[in-house]
């Protein structure tokens, strides 16, 4: 393959990456107001998030500052993040495999971050043994984020394909991403073994991009390894597996939003009451041109009635 088909190939499915991920992201933005769910406990209520409790049931609620620990939401989202609490929770069979398999995504992402700083550090010219430190860093952290991902994408599979208890809600593009990136992570340990040294030349390749040099050549696994990768890249903010980028508004503006309705978003939830109803649900009784104002208008003119 030429340096130009690895230009092109790699700019083009960052590309494509950046504008989908947009596009998701401005869409989930866009959608109506959230039902909201007013759970208990709240991360940020301070003094009252280990109980339950809210502000709400302080006298008086509305006359007083609201105390909010910033702290609190960090350490519940780090034990989500990085532990998968959620998931030891309510899936501890998953959870071992679960684990692996981000734990590795997390290394190869810090991997790649380190070897795009000794690319930057190739491009200024740098030399001496700090690059070197880095390099070798970068390469421990790839091998072991290989090795923990591949073990939990491969044991997701099989765990959800054996045991019935998943097997019933996974779907293909399930398996199939599972597939997916176990190949990213096995190529991964087959390039880094192969290669001479992957570290550096991995950096030189990203080197190489950044300065658009058309001369970049990679050996033959670790040109399938990056090939699978992109293809990732472009394939992943087409799936649910955004959620690391939508759990952000699913937390903080779902599960855990419970500021006082102001007059926006009162207007908000007025214009989304008065848009038209064609529920099939006979109890509904929509015709397409009723909205939900004229049908509770009615359910409660019928029960004044009675």
């Amino acid at each position: 393959m030429t340096g130009l088909f690895w230009l092109i190939f790699t700019y083009i499915a960052l590309f494509l990456f950046l504008v989908l991920m947009v596009y998701r992201i401005l869409a989930i933005m866009r959608m109506p107001a959230h039902l909201r769910w007013e759970l208990a406990p709240i991360p940020h209520e301070k003094g009252k998030n280990k109980y339950g409790g809210s502000y709400l049931e302080e006298f008086e609620w509305w006359k007083k500052k609201r105390q909010k620990s910033l702290m609190a939401i960090i350490i519940y989202m780090a034990m989500e993040i990085l532990l998968l609490k959620g998931v030891w929770k309510n899936n501890r069979g998953l959870w071992p495999f679960s684990f692996s398999l981000h734990t590795g995504i997390y290394l190869v992402i810090i991997s790649a971050v380190l070897h795009f700083i000794n690319a930057m550090v190739i491009v200024a010219g740098v030399s001496g043994s700090v690059p070197d430190i880095f390099k070798g860093i970068a390469a421990v952290i790839a091998i072991i984020g290989y090795i923990l991902g591949s073990l939990g994408a491969i044991g997701l599979f099989v765990k959800r394909a054996s045991d019935t208890k998943y097997r019933d809600y996974s779907t293909f593009p399930v398996y199939f991403r599972l597939i997916f990136l176990a190949a990213i992570f096995v190529s991964g340990i087959f390039a880094w073994f192969y290669a001479t040294n992957f570290a550096a030349e991995l950096s030189l390749f990203i080197s190489n991009l950044l300065t658009l040099n058309n001369g970049i050549t990679l050996a033959i696994p670790l040109a399938v390894n990056v090939i699978i990768a992109l293809l990732f890249i472009i394939y992943l903010p087409l799936t649910d597996m955004v959620h690391f980028i939508t759990k952000f508004f699913t937390y903080h503006a779902v599960r855990w939003n419970d500021e006082p309705m102001d007059k926006k978003m009162e207007e908000k939830l007025n214009d989304l009451a008065k848009q038209p109803l064609n529920w099939s649900a006979s109890h509904i009784k929509a015709d397409g041109r009723k909205n939900w104002v004229d049908l509770t208008e009615e359910e409660t003119g019928e029960k004044e009635k009675s």
